[in-house]
């Protein structure tokens, strides 16, 4: 393989490097733009997120029922941290 070709084959690669990534962080702007940091959403302070707290937020008001695993009503820290590890593409397929 010669030199010329070589940096070609590099060049292609770190394209398609770049464009992977950038398709990958478009996924997860979305996500992270129908997910407000806690302390913005928990607006009386109380430590956890009522419906009501969410309607700024549909997506979370939307899976509500399934993030509160305790169905006590309310979301706490831990429901809501684990809801956010959850990989996107698994939250669609469970709404169905």
């Amino acid at each position: 393989m010669n030199f010329r070709h070589l940096m070609s084959l590099l060049a292609s690669t770190l394209v398609f490097a770049a464009v992977s990534a950038n398709a990958a962080a478009d996924d997860m702007s979305g996500h992270q733009a129908s997910a407000p940091e806690w302390t913005d959403a928990d607006s009386n302070r109380d430590g956890y997120l009522s419906k009501e707290e969410l309607v700024p937020y549909p997506t979370l008001g939307q899976d509500f029922a399934r993030i509160d695993t305790n169905s006590d009503g309310k979301l706490s820290k831990d429901e809501y941290v684990s809801w956010m590890s959850m990989d996107h593409d698994m939250r669609k397929d469970d709404k169905h």
